[in-house]
């Protein structure tokens, strides 16, 4: 067991005052929620072994942490998150699907809280990209890792997105929500950086992947894009993009119609690009 209590809300990590730009709004944590290692961390989990133990950071609502406590069984995961309310629907995830070789708690990728050496494994998701520098994230991520200790990373690389027609609306929400997260210190591209950064922080053996997500069938098409709607109306990073001045009402009225249009249009498509990264502690 990590010295992190999952009950205890008392520590106050350093960035707790940052902006997390996706934010929490239904649709935000809808989308989290969604997510699942079987997906999500696919690229990781063929490095997993049971026994390992395993540190999920920004784990939010859990999803992807549970999957990884089911492979390292009777290891153990532990997953990080800034925001206490993610980590209650975290261990509600964790109850309902009866696995006990989880815990949830409040730390800072960028301060953890763990001794030197307390994992096997450590993985992210969308979590570097919430810096525009991640050296200080990745020294801590180092330095709790054992030696000979993996990492894995998913990250976007928004800029590669494919979308037809050029012009989607799609495309333009998540070119927005890239350009809301660059005002608030954040990377959409990061991805293109991560083999750099972390052969820099002392990690070796890198390999990596690249992956689309998107709506492939037309039922999860129209999904994805209602989901689209959804923070279109009400994501914390619209809401800053419209305080900003850079979207108005009308255009975002219109943005929403074209979402809608894309739900149903046969021909439409869009996929959001991804690179993964997996990487070893050299001693």
């Amino acid at each position: 067991m990590s010295n992190l209590d999952p009950a205890d809300s008392s520590a106050t990590p350093t960035n707790l005052g940052k902006i997390y730009t996706f934010g929490y709004s239904s649709g935000a944590i809808q989308t989290m929620a969604s997510r699942t290692a079987e997906v999500h961390a696919k690229f990781f989990l063929p490095y997993l072994r049971a026994g390992m133990r395993v540190l999920d950071c920004g784990c939010g609502p859990g999803s992807i942490t549970v999957g990884l406590a089911k492979v390292v069984a009777p290891g153990e995961a532990v997953g990080i998150d800034i925001e206490p309310a993610q980590l209650d629907m975290a261990r509600t995830h964790a109850a309902e699907q009866a696995v006990t070789n989880v815990q949830f708690g409040i730390d800072d990728i960028c301060d953890l809280s763990f001794p030197d050496g307390a994992f096997d494994a450590v993985f992210g998701h969308t979590i570097l990209m919430q810096f525009a520098d991640p050296i200080r994230a990745l020294a801590e991520v180092r330095r709790v890792l054992q030696p000979g200790g993996i990492v894995g990373f998913r990250e976007p690389i928004f800029s590669s997105n494919l979308a037809e027609p050029r012009d989607s609306a799609q495309d333009e929400l998540w070119k927005l929500f890239g350009r809301v997260l660059a005002h608030n210190g954040g990377d959409i591209d990061i991805g293109r950086r991560l083999a750099p950064l972390l052969q820099s922080m002392g990690f070796g053996d890198l390999t990596m992947s690249a992956s689309f997500s998107g709506g492939w069938t037309p039922e999860a098409k129209r999904a994805f894009c209602e989901r689209c709607v959804q923070l279109c109306e009400e994501a914390d990073f619209m809401k800053q993009a419209t305080a900003l001045g850079w979207i108005g009402s009308d255009v975002l009225a219109a943005m929403i119609a074209k979402l809608r249009a894309e739900g149903t249009d046969p021909v439409s498509f869009f996929a959001t690009a991804w690179r993964e990264i997996v990487g070893w502690k050299l001693a």
